[in-house]
């Protein structure tokens, strides 16, 4: 931020250049060209454009994505994700993912298979002239071709027929032994990996919307900051619960400045903006009161234009389906933010043929205009507060009393 306390864009010059390594963390480019074909990279086009608008000068994509990044110092950190190794591996993209599941079986069997043949070489079974009353450990086992392939047979307990362990050989039962409890070890992390990252409830917070705008009302003598949200599954999410913060520079009285600091915004689906509790039946109107505790109470529409700041409402819940917790989020930057204008409420509807309630998401986003003073809430307050002091004060014109 500058002194007058706008958030500055950061421009990510080296992000563009890089590609999420096996720990999430981006690799440098190796010298030469910046131009360098990257399959991991973004394509151009109109589309790209606007993903780089949503992201633009905010800290919450209008999609929910946290617009954040780690600088290339930072890399040495990378270490502590291995104390995290499952979530880790969750995070990972699909691509890395399918490459480590693969890895991991490919790298077991090459270990496995010098193993196997470490065992026949020291045990004599691969030379030429062998005695009459030799016993190999592994039949038909000739170079360490076969031992690959009787690694990957054993591992999956394929059984061709062609190659097996003689029980003349402890050492062979034993290594036999080991690689089957190795490869049971493997598929089943990989498959709860696999698991885990298809129960991922990112997909589902797809289907939560957000209004592009938020709005700044009037409602039974107060201001109002309104956001309408939408579930658009049927079986709709439980325990829901909505919150917001307000994201803009302070400082102390001692001088200490934070520039991206976080101050608590209370929302709430009553009228009042109390009860942050929800049941997305069909799209809602959830409310901020802008009272003394805002930090959005001495701001008129002309401090939105020059003020810079951003106001992120989280919505949470539990999928009903499979019981996880999903939050999703978006962010509405002062251009955002309308003022004199309410929420059409057009988006829901009683269909007295079928019975039920017909519900609209191509009007989640339509509002009118509306009489809200274009004054501060702390304006509005003690001018009505003057008001009805003045109104209390003049004597009665109809008393019948006299002095």
């Amino acid at each position: 931020m500058d002194s007058d306390g706008n958030i500055k864009q950061v421009v990510d010059t080296e992000n563009d250049d890089q590609f999420p390594s096996f720990f999430g963390k981006p690799f440098q480019q190796m010298g030469g060209s910046q131009n360098k074909w990257n399959p991991f990279r973004k394509k151009s086009g109109l589309m790209a454009v606007m993903h780089a608008q949503t992201k633009k000068n905010r800290v919450v994509s209008k999609h929910g994505r946290i617009n954040t990044f780690s600088r290339s110092e930072e890399a040495h950190e990378s270490h502590r994700l291995l104390k995290d190794f499952f979530t880790t591996l969750i995070d990972l993209s699909w691509s890395w993912t399918l490459l480590s599941f693969a890895a991991s079986f490919y790298i077991s069997w090459l270990l496995f298979a010098v193993v196997w043949y470490l065992v026949v070489y020291t045990n004599g079974d691969l030379d030429v002239d062998k005695p009459e009353n030799h016993t190999v450990c592994v039949d038909n086992i000739v170079d360490f071709t076969s031992c690959f392939l009787y690694s990957l047979e054993t591992q999956h307990t394929i059984g061709y027929g062609g190659r097996a362990v003689t029980e003349q050989c402890p050492v062979a039962i034993i290594v036999m032994s080991f690689q089957s409890i190795v490869g049971v070890v493997i598929q089943a992390c990989m498959a709860g990996i696999v698991f885990a990252k298809f129960t991922k409830p990112t997909g589902r917070a797809e289907t939560l919307m957000f209004s592009k705008n938020a709005l700044i009302t009037l409602r039974n003598g107060a201001f109002y900051l309104v956001v309408r949200l939408a579930d658009l599954r049927p079986t709709h999410l439980i325990e829901c619960h909505v919150s917001g913060h307000f994201m803009a520079e302070e400082a102390t009285d001692e001088g200490e400045t934070n520039p991206y600091h976080l101050a608590s915004m209370s929302f709430g689906s009553e009228l009042d903006g109390t009860v942050d509790y929800i049941q997305p039946f069909w799209p809602l109107v959830v409310s901020h009161k802008i009272d003394d505790s805002s930090p959005l109470y001495q701001m008129s529409p002309r401090d939105f234009q020059s003020k810079q700041f951003e106001i992120i409402v989280t919505l949470e819940g539990v999928t009903p389906e499979t019981g996880c917790s999903v939050q999703v989020r978006t962010s509405y930057l002062p251009s955002e933010i309308l003022w004199g204008q309410r929420f059409e409420h057009t988006t829901v509807a009683y269909d007295k043929d079928m019975a039920k309630y017909a519900v609209s998401y191509r009007t989640l986003n339509n509002f009118v205009q509306d009489r809200t003073p274009r004054c501060s809430a702390k304006d509005f307050e003690e001018r009505s507060g003057r008001k009805s002091t003045n109104i209390s004060k003049s004597p009665s014109s109809n008393s019948l009393l006299t002095p």
